[in-house]
């Protein structure tokens, strides 16, 4: 019930919010998300006040669960909203979230500046000095200079921390004397990279991805498991449930802003092209032969989209190879079988009872949602189950161990495999 409801409201929201301003759209969709959940959700809740309440300590956790970017003067602004978030459902308004994403987004440009702390050396001899670590009975900064020291802390337990493993790792890799003013700069150096690098994480956090963060604070009031997936989300999660995509073939990474092979998925499309290796960085794709876009300190999910495409599309890749060549690889796109999503059984022996045990990983409850006749988990173990009983097998383990979830009518046609009615 609930995978069918997921659907039928991603369709829903796709066609009605095509031809509509971005604006519109979310406006759309803020209006839409709460009734449509009182209509299908096992447990409505009224949009009142109280739901308001509950959405707004969500939020707020999200924007700043750690304290480090409000300030008690941000937060009594924001708190003007706390029972006004069920009216702008109503009135399909976004006076409160256009305002907190630009409040946090200009609290984080500035929080850059507390990463001069990390230029010289702190001061080690104080006797006495104080950092809470428990955000949840942390109160926020009331001033810039109380939010500055907070920082300031925070940086210089990092960096003891950072002291403390590299002079582990001198110790036991040779018996040099021990080079405390070194150490401690390399230490400083790790840590400002560290926060600088967070920093531009955050910094790329975009209105949508705040919007999707707010609708799910809404829904959190429903339950921890009923979430907003916008579009991108959702080929993610389609391709996490199926098994398969329509791609390259490639495992990338985001590291200092740019995009990195770590691995060809063998069979693939790259595999079987043979020039991209893990370690190449990718500066360019483009579609064919249109004009290639240079994705050098884009966000990883964005370039991740301009690579995906339909199934015998071209995609043109510069490269930079690891001997520091630039090339142009074409690659014809295929269907990408990720085979670690799928079912697989294996036979056990306890020499000690002198047993044949059967053993099956499910990874989660795969299924194609998109494609009727496609392989499922519950095919799947429906046939490992035969092998397994040709093998004539003592007992069988079903291991779920890190299975997310996934497909509701997959799980209940998996449980009939073993119980005969009922």
């Amino acid at each position: 019930m609930l995978t069918k409801l997921f659907i039928l409201f991603t369709i829903f929201l796709n066609i009605s919010c095509a031809e509509n301003s971005l604006q519109d759209q979310k406006k759309k969709i803020l209006g839409i998300v709460p009734h449509l959940l009182n209509n299908f959700h096992f447990k409505p809740i009224k949009i009142d006040d109280e739901l308001s309440k509950q959405s707004f300590d969500f939020y707020l956790k999200r924007l700043d669960f750690s304290k480090r970017f409000f300030l008690k003067e941000d937060i009594e602004k924001l708190k003007k909203y706390i029972d006004h978030i069920d009216d702008e459902i109503q009135e399909q308004s976004l006076e409160f979230f256009l305002f907190s994403h630009n409040l946090i987004e200009k609290r984080i440009k500035e929080a850059k500046i507390y990463l001069q702390f990390l230029d010289k050396a702190f001061d080690y001899n104080k006797k006495e000095e104080y950092i809470n670590l428990d955000t949840k009975n942390l109160s926020y900064a009331a001033t810039t200079q109380e939010l500055s020291n907070r920082w300031k802390m925070l940086l210089k337990y990092q960096t003891l921390l950072e002291i403390i493993t590299l002079e582990d790792q001198q110790k036991n890799q040779t018996n040099q004397k021990r080079d405390f003013a070194k150490i401690e700069k390399q230490a400083r150096a790790k840590v400002k990279k560290y926060f600088e690098d967070m920093l531009v994480r955050l910094e790329k956090i975009n209105e949508n991805d705040r919007f999707t963060d707010y609708i799910n604070s809404i829904l959190s009031v429903y339950d921890p498991h009923t979430v907003y997936l916008p579009p991108p989300d959702e080929k993610n999660f389609n391709i996490s449930i199926s098994g398969q995509l329509e791609g390259i073939g490639a495992v990338l990474q985001e590291k200092e802003g740019m995009i990195k092979i770590v691995r060809i998925v063998p069979g693939s499309a790259s595999w079987r092209q043979g020039d991209l290796k893990a370690g190449d960085i990718i500066l360019k794709v483009g579609q064919g032969k249109k004009e290639p876009v240079d994705i050098v300190n884009m966000r990883l999910d964005e370039a991740v989209q301009l690579i995906r495409g339909k199934k015998n599309s071209e995609v043109r890749l510069t490269v930079k190879k690891i001997n520091g060549n630039i090339i142009i690889i074409p690659i014809i796109r295929d269907i990408v079988v990720l085979e670690e999503t799928f079912a697989k059984s294996a036979t056990l022996m306890r020499k000690d009872k002198d047993k044949k045990i059967g053993y099956i990983h499910l990874p989660k409850f795969y299924r194609n949602f998109n494609k009727k006749n496609e392989r499922s988990c519950a095919k799947d173990v429906e046939k490992e189950l035969k092998i397994l009983k040709e093998k004539k097998v003592d007992g069988i383990i079903i291991d779920l161990r890190n299975n997310g979830g996934g497909s509701l009518e997959d799980a209940i046609e998996m449980t009939g495999l073993f119980i005969k009615e009922g």
